[in-house]
């Protein structure tokens, strides 16, 4: 009867979580410098950082409910790796069954003629993964939350001062070392 219980109370508590989970916003400004409303400060919602549901976390979803070890798990994901790298290399797309595929894109500079464009014009290469209509459908259904709260910007990481490289011995006025 406990277990029932324990397994009862368990799936309230993911159920009250789901429906209370949502997307939070906070409220940020903005001074407009073109357009018709130029000086004018306007006010939008900002996505505030998702949660994060770790490697560690789904691994353990996984195995509870699949009963395949953490080491088989583990094992399928790099040779899954391995896979996704290998195919995209050769220049095929990747379909991953109901989550989607990944794909390698490239685009091109623009030249000024025909002739100039060639292989060493492609400048901007990333893997896109694009999923499948199921889990497009997921974003559909979300809900929001605009928290009253004015949004604050994490501060921007300051820039690491350059060392100086180290002098050896020979180096300077008048030396003349050769680095290797």
């Amino acid at each position: 009867m406990k277990e029932v219980q324990a397994s009862i109370s368990a799936c309230i508590f993911h159920l009250i979580l789901f429906i209370s989970m949502a997307l939070k916003f906070k409220i940020a400004k903005r001074k407009l410098y073109v357009g018709k409303r130029k000086g004018q400060t306007v006010f939008y919602a900002i996505q505030e950082e998702h949660p994060r549901t770790t490697w560690e976390q789904v691994e353990g979803r996984i195995t509870r409910t699949t009963g395949i070890t953490r080491a088989d798990l583990r094992a399928a994901v790099i040779a899954l790796y391995d896979i996704v790298e290998e195919e995209l290399s050769a220049g095929r797309a990747v379909d991953l069954a109901d989550l989607g595929s990944f794909k390698a894109i490239a685009t091109g500079k623009m030249m000024d003629t025909f002739e100039a464009v060639d292989a060493t014009s492609i400048a901007h290469q990333v893997v896109r993964f694009f999923p499948k209509k199921k889990m497009r459908l997921i974003a559909k259904n979300l809900s929001f939350e605009v928290l009253k709260e004015e949004h604050k910007p994490r501060p921007k990481k300051k820039a690491k001062p350059s060392k100086p490289a180290p002098s050896t011995p020979g180096q300077g006025e008048g030396g003349s070392a050769i680095g290797i």
